[in-house]
């Protein structure tokens, strides 16, 4: 009995009936049903046949194929039994690929009886040629391959005239950076302004113009993406992109900035050193490199050329540190310190309307040097008065300073002593010593002052105008070295004898430092500060200082009067009444017993006046008499 044969093949379904070749190949694919038998022992292969005589093209363990030419396509499946000791064993070296047919195969089966089965009618795929794309961008000529920048900058490229934009097509241009082709811009020209260096290639692309150009991003999406889209590129897309394009090189040399180490410098020693920090925002491209200038002046005047910015000077002086960024062959021997400006410079640059790519920081960064300070050694000293306190009489009084801080006078300087009145410090006289004669009382001082004729001009001077105030903001405000002893040594003329006398032996009593050498005024300082004049003063004084009383007032009977006298004083009195008329006089010798008492009981009712007097002073008072 003859065992039936249980292999069976079963059918498969085309994953597609009709695929379009695009590219070089496409791949077909069928799935199988479900419905194969494999009896044990046997195996399963999937075979690709072309045309009507099913010429085999190839066998493949999965119903899926690549193909390279249109046509009719159709994929079996072929379960045999692939034992060489087997009695059914289908040997599948009579294949020849190419020319083999799968009926070859089938008649092999019948003729020597083989349990096998092959899947004639299998799936049939058509794969027909693609609609010619006629799209084409054609190419492009940059206008400049290479562009300098110092900021912004506009490049460009012209079409050659070799592109094809079928109907319903439309153009744009796109502009790419770098090797990855990253999207930067897109517009209706081939004309791009851009900030900044780099490398650039503008592109056409030729498209339907119903295409929705949404997906492509700029700054994210590239040219390598766009062109997978296309079928070019491998895609399905009837489009057109240039992708080998305009390439311009875009040299953006800048100097960028720099900040002083320090704004303002001061000589020392007769040298400063002036230096800066780069601000890091400097941009130096291949084969470029880096250099410092030192200018001086508004005129921007080289000084000197460094390869850091650091520089020593020996002047005070406005200087600028600049960053000059330039071809490193590029022959700077026009560059003459003390002749060249950093204008010249500038002038030679794009940046400054010339035609050389290269970067410099006009405005630097500023130092000001400044001289280094003298020192004054002109010293005024200090000057005190032996005899403060004088009185005027018809000669005048002199007045006179010694010190006691001796002054320092440098080789080529003068000394001169200024006499002013003491509240204003208005200049009254200048001497060459210490000694002047006045013939008004008041409060005086006397100043020295050290000086360099050539530096201070003194016939700026008015007698009696000019203070000492002056002379101070003079010297400050121009930076002379000069000295002026602005307190000085303060002396008081009094022009009363009687004042002068009372004044002095107040003084006498109450100021303990009238002998020693040195400040022995600072009452008088006192007094000056307390009061605007000698007037002020010397009122002021008598009122608080001067012991007079008269009581009863009004008076009945008797009229005491006390007044502290003087030493060696003898004072008289006398009473008129109000027509002028004397009504009693005489000595008044009892006051120095402390008190004097008058008799009044034969005067009428009414107002008197009564005097005081001595050779110092007269006391003068009203008194009321009632009965």
């Amino acid at each position: 009995m003859v065992e039936a044969c249980t292999a069976d093949a079963g059918t498969l379904t085309a994953d597609a009936d009709t695929v379009t070749l695009t590219g070089d190949s496409v791949t077909i694919n069928a799935t199988p049903d479900g419905n194969i038998v494999v009896p044990d022992y046997y195996s399963q292969i999937f075979v690709l046949t072309s045309g009507d005589n099913l010429v085999i093209e190839a066998v493949d363990s999965a119903p899926s194929f690549a193909v390279t030419a249109p046509g009719k396509y159709t994929i079996h499946t072929l379960v045999y039994d692939g034992r060489p000791d087997s009695a059914n064993f289908l040997n599948l070296g009579i294949v020849n690929f190419g020319e083999t047919t799968g009926g070859d195969v089938l008649e092999v089966v019948m003729y020597n009886s083989l349990c096998a089965s092959l899947d004639v009618s299998g799936a049939m795929i058509t794969v027909i040629a693609p609609e010619e794309c006629t799209a084409n961008a054609g190419t492009l000529a940059a206008n400049a391959t290479e562009v300098c920048s110092t900021g912004e900058v506009v490049i460009s490229a012209q079409p050659n005239g070799d592109a094809n934009v079928p109907q319903d097509y439309s153009v744009l241009y796109v502009l790419t950076e770098g090797n990855e082709l990253i999207i930067r811009q897109i517009a209706d020209t081939p004309e791009f302004t851009i900030s900044g260096g780099g490398n650039y290639t503008i592109h056409t692309f030729v498209y339907p113009t119903d295409l929705d150009l949404s997906g492509v991003v700029p700054n994210v999406t590239t040219g390598f993406d766009v062109n997978g889209l296309l079928i070019q590129g491998g895609g399905e897309l009837c489009a057109s992109l240039d992708v080998a394009g305009a390439s311009v090189s875009i040299i953006n040399p800048d100097a960028g900035t720099l900040t002083a180490a320090s704004n303002a410098v001061t000589l020392s020693g007769g040298s400063a050193i002036l230096s800066a920090t780069p601000n890091g925002d400097a941009n130096v491209p291949a084969g470029y490199s880096v250099l410092y200038f030192l200018t001086q002046g508004n005129e921007l005047l080289i000084r000197q050329v460094g390869g850091a910015p650091e520089f020593t000077v020996n002047e005070a002086g406005n200087y600028t540190i600049h960053t000059l960024v330039y071809p490193t062959d590029l022959d700077l021997g026009g560059v003459v310190p003390n002749e060249t400006t950093g204008f010249d410079v500038n002038g030679l640059l794009i940046q400054g309307g010339g035609s050389l790519c290269a970067s410099l920081d006009v405005t630097g960064a500023p130092v000001m040097v400044e001289n280094e300070e003298e020192i004054c050694e002109a010293s005024s000293g200090k000057m005190y008065s032996p005899k403060p306190i004088q009185c005027l009489d018809r000669n005048g009084a002199t007045i006179a300073a010694k010190f006691y801080q001796q002054p320092n006078v440098p080789e080529g300087y003068a000394q001169l002593y200024v006499l002013t009145e003491a509240f204003s410090l208005t200049i009254l006289q200048v001497s060459e010593l210490p000694e002047f004669t006045v013939d008004h009382q008041g409060f005086y001082r006397i100043h020295s002052l050290v000086y360099n004729p050539n530096t201070l001009d003194l016939s700026i001077v008015q007698l009696g105008k000019t203070t000492g105030f002056d002379v101070v903001n003079l010297v400050t405000e121009n930076n002379i070295c000069a000295s002026l002893d602005v307190r000085g040594a303060i002396n008081l003329v009094i022009g009363s004898k009687w004042f002068c006398y009372f004044f002095n032996k107040y003084r006498a009593s109450h100021w303990n430092n009238r002998n020693g050498k040195g400040p022995n005024d600072n009452d008088l300082a006192a007094y000056i500060d307390t009061y605007n004049s000698y007037e002020e003063f010397e009122a002021s004084f008598v009122d608080q200082n001067d012991e007079v009383r008269f009581y009863p007032n009004p008076v009945v009977n008797n009229l005491n009067v006390e007044i502290r006298l003087f030493d060696n004083e003898e004072m008289s009195y006398s009473i008129m009444d109000v027509r002028g008329r004397m009504i009693m006089s005489g000595s008044a010798e009892a006051l120095k017993s402390g008190k004097f008492t008058i008799n009044t009981n034969r005067f009428a009712k009414g107002m008197y006046v009564v005097n005081f007097v001595s050779e110092f002073r007269t006391v003068t008072k009203k008194i009321i008499i009632e009965k």
